[in-house]
């Protein structure tokens, strides 16, 4: 018996160590890490708003390009014949070892030999192979591995669709983070290619667009006939807080309904800065993010902006003075749940909605201390993995809608 486990204890522990040796990709990309860093020392001692400092991060040369995308896992491959024998390369990345519940890629072009791995969620493993598949009907493993993922803001690359995030990762005063993967907010999703609908609704699962503008004569979404879609006049800032009311309550009412069917939901404007930038304050806010957060978010918009952007954490500023008016101003999510309470949304789906995207703490399933193979050839990394608050604040009880 004792030699059984000791067995057990000694198999856990090379477990533990392989854990802690694979390869770690932060999901963040540099300019995004470096505004992340500046903004939380800056702003958190300096709140007047006077004070903005994405313009160093958003619009420099020295990042480069695409600086609304995420990092990812690189990955190369060599063919095994020449191309006009390929007749696909397939990337697939899955958290289980099985390669079930998988999201796909394929390069833009049969002839490349690398690809960088995107959209991922952070604190997971993942495990991916790249195969080919040829025009006689076989196919080979041409790479294979695990890595393990860190970081928070989830921006989102779709081809040809930009300002896409995900507004999950975020610390909530009701205790814990809001939830990844069912909200996301982006710019117009008219311009779409192919393959970016595959990105939005196959391996993201978003399954209904809200259309936030007024400018345009659309009836379906552009993702698709399978993918749900409403659309109405939206106004932006304190202008929308006070003449788009009955607009936001059938925002929510209907992003209830959409998650309560199991579907993920994408809103967008033009741009994804103003009218998208205001419904995203006001439900983020509602599911309790602090101020300070509020106005990185808010600012990260910036980052998909070809030129010089005008839109600083300022713009905000007013949203947050009226929103104080509702409640106590030391208790910023109270001020949010009143005035949504104000407009029409009753306290039964606000509560539901609350509870429905708040993931407490110790509820999300750590990944990471899953059992992996390891026969995998592992590159050795040491990290801290970042700690997750965990002081709560009392959550609505829920209640079934």
């Amino acid at each position: 018996m004792k030699k059984i486990v000791f067995f057990i204890a000694l198999l856990f522990s090379l477990q533990i160590v392989a854990q802690n040796d694979i390869e770690v990709v932060n999901i963040e990309n540099k300019a995004v890490q470096d505004y992340l860093q500046d903004a939380r020392a800056t702003y958190s001692t300096n709140n007047n708003y006077s004070v903005s400092v994405v313009a160093k991060y958003n619009n420099s040369s020295k990042y480069g390009n695409k600086l609304h995308w995420p990092a990812g896992k690189y990955v190369t491959w060599k063919p095994s014949v020449s191309v006009e024998n390929i007749k696909e390369i397939r990337i697939t990345v899955s958290e289980n070892q099985d390669y079930s519940n998988p999201f796909t890629f394929n390069p833009s072009d049969k002839k490349d030999r690398d690809f960088i791995i995107r959209n991922l969620l952070p604190n997971r493993t993942y495990y991916y192979k790249v195969e080919e598949f040829l025009t006689n009907g076989t196919d080979n493993v041409l790479n294979s591995g695990v890595f393990r993922t860190v970081g928070q803001v989830r921006m989102i690359q779709v081809r040809n669709c930009g300002n896409v995030r995900d507004i999950g990762g975020w610390q909530s005063s009701y205790g814990g983070t809001i939830k990844y993967g069912k909200l996301f907010r982006s710019a117009s999703l008219n311009t779409v290619t192919r393959e970016g609908k595959h990105d939005f609704v196959e391996n993201l699962g978003v399954k209904a667009e809200l259309d936030l503008r007024y400018e345009v004569n659309q009836s379906r979404s552009s993702l698709g006939a399978d993918v749900d879609y409403d659309r109405r006049r939206h106004e932006a800032g304190t202008k929308g807080l006070t003449q788009s009311k009955n607009e936001l309550v059938k925002d929510l009412r209907w992003i209830i309904d959409k998650i309560k069917q199991g579907k993920n939901v994408d809103w967008h404007c033009a741009i994804g800065c103003d009218r998208c930038g205001m419904v995203s304050f006001m439900i983020e806010g509602l599911l309790g993010m602090s101020e300070l957060d509020l106005s990185i978010d808010f600012e990260l918009s910036t980052f998909s902006l070809k030129s010089n952007n005008k839109r600083p954490r300022a713009h905000i500023k007013s949203m947050l003075d009226f929103i104080r008016k509702h409640g106590p101003k030391e208790d910023l999510a109270k001020c949010f749940y009143n005035y949504w309470h104000e407009i029409g949304m009753s306290t039964q789906e606000l509560d539901f909605f609350i509870n429905e995207m708040i993931e407490k703490p110790g509820q999300q399933q750590n990944v990471n201390l899953q059992p992996l193979d390891i026969n995998y050839d592992f590159k050795i990394q040491n990290i801290k993995l970042p700690e997750i608050r965990t002081e709560l604040a009392p959550l609505p009880t829920p209640i079934s809608l």
